[in-house]
């Protein structure tokens, strides 16, 4: 998932002013969280949750990867599986499912079973049916615009070629009864058991089915009216009190018919959790920093300003957090470029690049650490850590020396495209330098980042750059959410151009590599075959990693045992509290 992150930019002072708490206590019943002892989190209170601009929709089909699904996730959605808390915040674990589920033919079949209780927020129980109601509401394509869509080219399904070119499911969703027979023979039910039947073998699905676009939906509850977006038919411990104000917010009290016995992963220990939207980005930092009132009892995922870490003092310091965002800033580079074809090139391209400059023109240490990866710390925590023999700041002159070596006449021009800013404008004449020093000319072209994918993804580019800017986030925390994604020319490159394989890379042996992890069931042994394959994309010169990037969030100091999921990106809200 390609995405662009907005900062609030704040240089303000920070006076705290925290308000009283609610006292009342509550006991773990059904709807309720359980007390612990002295020390730990409590139950009661109201978190505040602070949103610049609106939420888009609280429909999970609907929902893209983000902190609007996370937190939703945490609250009101739940799926088949889910991610941990604290130390297994990366594992996948078992939700409304038993476990995570049993793969079968080779990976082509998962089967899973839900636990007994589970209820909606009406009482009524959560059936097998609605989990094949869910998923087939993603197939609609008049209605389901917005979320991932992994459903509709995974399962083994009829397709057809649309006029574009493009291979798309016959299926059409819930309404298509002519087609309904291809559905429920992909996704079948027996008792409390669902079935899903896949094109391929695919070793993650226990990962993709925690994501939103497979959480079970409440046929009868499945209005097209306008307000359907936003209307909330609770899993989780929460539900919504009133119906959500667009541009407002709403409160998520207690699902009196959420049973933390079926609930191994939210503890959801505040009573209530008020949402405001609408608000800018620079209101939401101030309201953190100036906590008046119920603010000392709020989050965010509002990014600040980097440079509010070195504003901070003590009690500020203890109120931020820098998490990885799961984004990686990489350099993809054009495999069928004149340039980069030698392979003395590219390796002196990646040998000279500085990652140190590249990291502090971003911001510095507080919005990125430089990684040799494109595996993000949420997918390999060992990917910042340089290779034997590797510095960060990259080694000029011995790219320079490769390259004579090598018999390259000097200069090597060198054509790079990025989204334009002021911060990557200031990145990538840093990286530049470093380059220059080396023996390459460069030419920068910074595009304005609403054209910037239109731009790179049209098969002119081939001809036209050398190097490629990009960003990756992986919908799962998995290899197999990324290298196949972008360097498997398979699924990508067509006569329309490169798909996300901006810069053509196609290697038999890293296609190898990529089915041989899809066929590896065991989870040890198929990271092994994707460290072997990331290593060799690195190796052929692929891709250039530099940064993976982190955010800086503010929390109010009336927030207790506050934590950032690894997976999520935002705070945790299945362990956050107020007491």
């Amino acid at each position: 998932m390609a995405i662009g992150v907005g900062t609030a930019l704040l240089a303000a002072g920070a006076a705290a002013c925290t308000g009283s708490p609610d006292t009342s206590d509550t006991q773990g019943a059904i709807g309720t969280a359980p007390a612990g002892p002295a020390g730990q989190p409590q139950p009661g209170g109201m978190l505040q949750v602070l949103v610049a601009g609106t939420i888009s929709t609280w429909d999970p089909q609907l929902m893209y990867v983000g902190p609007e699904a996370f937190f939703a996730q945490r609250t009101f959605v739940r799926g088949l599986t889910a991610y941990g808390t604290g130390e297994h915040q990366r594992d996948v674990e078992a939700d409304l499912a038993t476990d995570t589920g049993t793969p079968g033919d080779g990976g082509r079949t998962w089967t899973f079973t839900l636990r007994e209780g589970l209820k909606w927020q009406d009482g009524s129980p959560i059936t097998c049916d609605d989990v094949r109601q869910g998923v087939a509401r993603t197939f609609d394509r008049r209605t389901h615009v917005g979320g991932t869509n992994y459903a509709s080219y995974l399962l083994d399904m009829p397709t057809k070629v649309t006029a574009e070119g493009l291979e798309k499911p016959v299926y059409a969703g819930p309404t298509d009864k002519a087609n309904q027979k291809d559905f429920d023979r992909a996704v079948s039910c027996k008792g409390r058991t669902v079935t899903f039947r896949l094109r391929d073998a695919e070793p993650d699905f226990a990962h993709i089915v925690a994501l939103p676009e497979f959480a079970p939906r409440k046929a009868s509850a499945d209005t097209r009216s306008d307000k359907a977006s936003y209307a909330v038919m609770s899993s989780g411990p929460y539900r919504l009190r009133e119906p959500w104000t667009v541009g407002k917010g709403g409160t998520f009290v207690r699902n009196e018919h959420w049973d933390p016995r079926t609930d191994p992963i939210r503890q959801a220990y505040p009573d209530e959790i008020h949402v405001t939207s609408g608000l800018g980005e620079s209101a939401v930092i101030q309201r953190l920093l100036n906590q008046q009132d119920d603010d000392a009892y709020a989050v965010s995922w509002v990014q600040a300003s980097p440079t509010l870490r070195n504003q901070a003092g003590t009690d500020l310091q203890a109120r931020l957090t820098f998490p990885y965002t799961g984004n990686v800033d990489y350099l993809a580079v054009n495999m069928r470029s004149k340039v980069m074809a030698d392979p003395a090139v590219r390796k002196a391209l990646a040998l000279s690049t500085n990652r140190a400059t590249y990291v502090a023109a971003t911001g510095g240490e507080g919005a990125g650490t430089p990684t040799w990866s494109i595996l993000s710390p949420s997918v390999d925590p060992e990917s910042v850590t340089p290779p034997a023999g590797a510095g960060v700041e990259g080694d000029p002159e011995a790219a320079r020396s490769l390259l004579q070596k090598a018999g390259v006449k000097l200069p090597v021009k060198l054509r790079v495209v990025h989204a334009r800013s002021v911060l990557a404008d200031k990145a990538y004449a840093a990286l530049a330098a470093g380059w220059e020093r080396a023996g390459f000319e460069v030419q920068l072209t910074g595009v304005p980042p609403e054209e910037y994918y239109e731009t790179i993804e049209k098969p002119t580019s081939v001809d036209t750059y050398d190097v490629f800017r990009g960003v990756w986030t992986p919908d799962w925390p998995s290899a197999g959410g990324v290298l196949p994604a972008l360097f498997d020319p398979r699924i990508n490159i067509d006569s329309s151009g490169p798909g996300q394989d901006v810069g053509y890379f196609s290697s038999d042996a890293v296609n190898a590599l990529i089915d041989k992890a899809d066929a590896t069931a065991d989870t040890d042994a198929r990271a092994k075959v994707w460290e072997q394959a990331d290593r060799a994309i690195r190796d052929q010169g692929g891709y250039i990693a530099l940064s993976a990037t982190k955010a800086l969030h503010l929390h109010g100091a009336g927030v207790k045992f506050y934590e950032d999921h690894s997976v999520g990106g935002i705070v945790d809200l299945a362990t956050v509290s107020v007491r």
